[in-house]
């Protein structure tokens, strides 16, 4: 593999027909899976009310989605490279859509949860395929152009979950969540089966061997492992056996799995080989390491706008557009910056005016308003916009054909374990930040009770500040509420100052590992080191 990328002569070629259809169709279809990961989260005191839900059911409504999903992405890559991805596809869209009519029908929030759980199955099915259908459908700088359009898609839909959610609850009921789901579910499946060719994966050589069943169970028990423990650990303290017995697990079963698939070699359901690729690697690292630093750092800025500032839910999904117009105006035009530099200095600028976004934010006060992050959310999706997209057509990109699901399952999984991850160690630093700035010395010298103290530091940091008005004495309620504002901005901008070092640090990995000498041409054959 040393011919470079940019000389493709293939990469021009016109795309099959049909291409276009799959585009729209893949990329509604991310809209819709990505969409369902943040939407549900304004809606939680609406289904709690009315099922009579208690805290636990309602982390479990939004966990059971994102674990199953996280869980089974890889071993859906790569089954699909098997039995076709066009097939696949088709299959997780419809399972996605009656899942999402259980959820709206549920009479309970058992049966909620048991719906997401399926739901999760649907997204990882469809998420897992739908980058892998693209590749094979285009190449060149027309791949990542294509990638950059389902990459926007599906970030704007991440991002924009707050508003339409917030938008169907206030308008509507939240049952409706789950039940616009619907008709666009029966709309990508009617445009993929009449408008979409099937894919050329018969055509391609297959995988040797029996399905790796024990590598699907070894995978998906590692991945639901890691992401259970790091979900539940912020919750229930690190050192709970809920948190730290997955934890360990899911890593015995990382090592348990890299060993039997060294074993299996070209039968492997993921070929370990093709970590000695940096780019490959690069890739894994990137997509973790993104997702950190941009979700990891959404809960707490949307709680710093709607637990202290006041936002509702639908003025705080709008406030964020700042962010995801830029990444839906900027993403489609990531394969012009392909064609003016290297991928590497795509990625390098991407993470690089990320992290520059993220210092931006760390000037947030106690008595700012929202304004004061507003030239960081615009930078923070123009940065988000510009890494994503090649980002995802590397992975693509440097494996044979007959392997294109697998990397894109493999490169899908670490967008919600690194979203989780995130989430949880930023949440560390958040709460460890507030118990500082609100530590009994403190508190006792505003008049705050012995008995209510740590009550005010579990408010503050869930951004319940009218609980915070109830607890507090009369006399402390304004020196506590400045204290307590303080306390959550300065935990706010301890975070975005970590994430901003982070993002430095994959600006320097972006340069390091990415090679555009890696990808494979149309017509080169695959160069994995034995």
């Amino acid at each position: 593999m040393t011919q470079d990328v940019h000389r493709e002569p293939a990469a021009e070629a016109d795309s099959p027909a049909g291409s276009g259809w799959l585009l729209a169709t893949t990329s509604l279809a991310a809209v819709l899976m990505t969409l369902d990961i943040t939407v549900v989260n304004v809606a939680l005191p609406e289904v709690a009310a009315d099922l009579d839900a208690g805290l636990t059911g309602l982390q479990w409504v939004v966990n059971a989605y994102t674990l199953t999903f996280a869980a089974l992405l890889l071993p859906a890559g790569a089954l699909s490279d098997r039995i076709g991805r066009r097939s696949m596809f088709l299959v997780g869209v419809a399972v996605f859509t009656a899942a999402s009519a259980g959820c709206g029908a549920a009479p309970g929030v058992g049966t909620l949860i048991a719906c997401r759980a399926v739901q999760g199955l649907g997204g990882a099915m469809v998420m897992s395929t739908a980058l892998a259908l693209i590749a094979g459908a285009y190449e060149g700088r027309r791949r990542q152009s294509a990638i950059g359009m389902f990459s926007a898609a599906g970030g704007a839909a991440a991002a924009l979950g707050p508003v339409v959610g917030g938008a169907v609850v206030e308008g509507l009921d939240w049952r409706w969540i789950f039940y616009v789901n619907l008709p666009v579910g029966v709309l990508i499946l009617v445009g993929t089966v009449l408008r979409v060719p099937a894919d050329r994966t018969r055509e391609l050589p297959r995988p040797e061997g029996r399905f790796d069943l024990v590598g699907l169970l070894l995978a998906a028990g590692a991945l639901l492992g890691l992401n259970y423990g790091l979900v539940t650990g912020p919750e229930d303290g690190w050192t709970s056996a809920s948190a730290l017995l997955p934890l360990v697990a899911g890593a015995l079963l990382v090592a348990a799995f890299a060993g039997w698939e060294t074993r299996r070699r070209d039968a492997a359901m993921f070929d370990v080989r093709l970590l000695r690729v940096p780019s490959f690697t690069g890739a894994i690292v990137l997509s973790f390491v993104c997702r950190v630093v941009s979700f990891g750092v959404l809960p707490y800025l949307i709680l710093w706008l709607s637990g202290m500032l006041g936002h509702s839910p639908l003025g705080t999904g709008l406030r964020l557009l700042a962010m995801t117009a830029f990444i839906m105006l900027v993403a489609p035009f990531s394969g012009l910056f392909l064609k003016l530099m290297p991928t590497r200095g795509v990625m390098a600028l991407g993470t690089g005016i990320t992290a520059v976004a993220l210092l931006t934010m760390a000037r947030v006060g106690p008595d700012d308003s929202w304004l004061v992050m507003l030239p960081g959310l615009v930078l923070l999706g123009i940065g988000g916009a510009i890494a994503f997209p090649p980002l995802m057509g590397i992975a693509v990109g440097v494996v044979p054909p007959e392997r294109a699901g697998m990397a894109s399952g493999m490169t899908n999984t670490f967008f919600p374990l690194g979203t989780a991850t995130g989430v949880a160690a930023f949440g560390a630093v958040f709460s460890t930040r507030i118990d500082h700035d609100l530590d009994d010395t403190r508190l006792a010298a505003l008049g705050v009770p012995e008995g209510t103290r740590q009550q005010v530091r579990d408010a503050v940091a869930a951004g319940q500040f009218g609980q915070l008005e109830r607890v507090l004495p009369a006399a402390a309620r304004e020196p506590v509420l400045d204290a307590a504002r303080s306390a959550l901005t300065g935990g706010l901008a301890t975070i975005c100052l970590t994430a901003a070092v982070v993002s430095l640090l994959a600006a320097v990995a972006s340069w390091t590992l990415i090679r555009d000498r890696d990808q494979l041409t149309a017509k080169e054959p695959a160069d994995v080191p034995a």
